[in-house]
């Protein structure tokens, strides 16, 4: 049986992770873990004045975010900005709640020296569009009162469970489907199709 939201899971994750943020001269920071009826959720940030990379885990690695001063984007946008997406292996879906941070150190190796290395400007430019489109989304506050982030990662759980019926229960229950990201989407049509509907 996968194991889910464990906090030894998320300190497995960053062992992995820390010798490749060490190198470049980055710090490790932890966040308060953050418990709700929907589960403990922990976060970490691994700082290099003025560059930041921010990790967060509920049941698995989700959401990563890059932040160079006052610029972020989130890691499936900035690999799409930079027209990586085709070689990228976060977020991936495998069957257990820690395979995300190999998946992760990959695309960091092999696809994001533009952030460590690059212009400033550079990625300031990508990250203003990304943050621009966020502020976009957010002027409805209705999305975040439903709580579809806590849903999702609720999908993503079952899904690596395999219980695909119960993903697309889920699917069901999303208000504002145009919030979805590009993996959330395949998530929830790879679910249809093993589920045959």
């Amino acid at each position: 049986m996968p194991r889910h939201n464990k906090q030894e899971d998320f300190e497995f994750g960053l062992a992995e992770l820390a010798p490749f943020f060490e190198s470049l001269g980055f710090s490790l920071s932890r966040g308060e873990p953050d418990a709700d009826k929907g589960g403990t959720s922990y976060s970490a940030r691994f700082v290099c004045p003025p560059r930041s990379v921010e990790l967060n885990h509920l049941y698995s690695l989700g959401p990563v975010i890059y932040s160079i001063r006052d610029f972020s984007i989130e890691h499936t946008f900035y690999v799409q900005a930079l027209g990586l997406a085709a070689g990228a292996r976060f977020p991936c879906f495998t069957d257990d709640s820690v395979s995300g941070y190999s998946a992760l150190l990959y695309d960091l190796e092999n696809l994001l020296s533009p952030f460590f290395t690059g212009a400033e400007d550079d990625f300031i430019s990508i990250a203003a569009q990304y943050m621009q489109r966020q502020q976009n989304d957010s002027r409805d506050p209705t999305y975040h009162a439903t709580g579809e982030d806590r849903l999702k990662a609720r999908a993503r759980e079952l899904f690596r469970e395999g219980r695909y019926k119960e993903v697309i229960q889920i699917e069901s229950e999303i208000k504002f489907p145009r919030f979805l990201t590009s993996s959330e989407q395949r998530m929830f049509s790879i679910a249809r199709k093993k589920s045959g509907k």
